[in-house]
């Protein structure tokens, strides 16, 4: 060996360098309506299941029974009770629906979020 100690490099590491942070843009969700309290929320979700009810039943012709289980079990996550008990508190609403005659596209515009096909 030599005096001085030689190293060996087997291969190049580039130097890091320090980065700005990043800034994320973060905007409201722009939604037409506000829900402020429980309750708007739990009435608006019940004005919902009676439009899929409404859905399931009229434009899609399903039993009562098939259609309680698709609203409990599969997209509100909800006792078949309580699916019963809405419609018959939001009954005004449903006899709207059925004498307006609502199409897919009106419930599509009212509640984005689901599929209406």
């Amino acid at each position: 060996m030599t005096e001085g100690k030689e190293q060996l490099i087997l291969f190049s590491v580039p130097k890091l360098e320090k980065t700005q942070r990043r800034r994320i843009a973060r905007t409201a969700p722009t939604s037409g309506e506000c829900v402020l309290s429980r309750r708007d929320r739990l009435s608006r979700r019940n004005r919902l299941i009676v439009a899929r009810y409404y859905y399931w039943t009229e434009l899609q012709r399903r039993r009562w029974d098939d259609t309680m289980r698709i609203l409990a079990d599969r997209e509100f996550f909800i006792e078949e009770r309580t699916v019963s008990n809405i419609l018959l508190e939001e009954d005004a609403y449903y006899r709207e629906l059925i004498n307006n005659e609502i199409t897919r596209r009106q419930l599509r515009r009212t509640y984005p979020g689901f599929d209406w096909n």
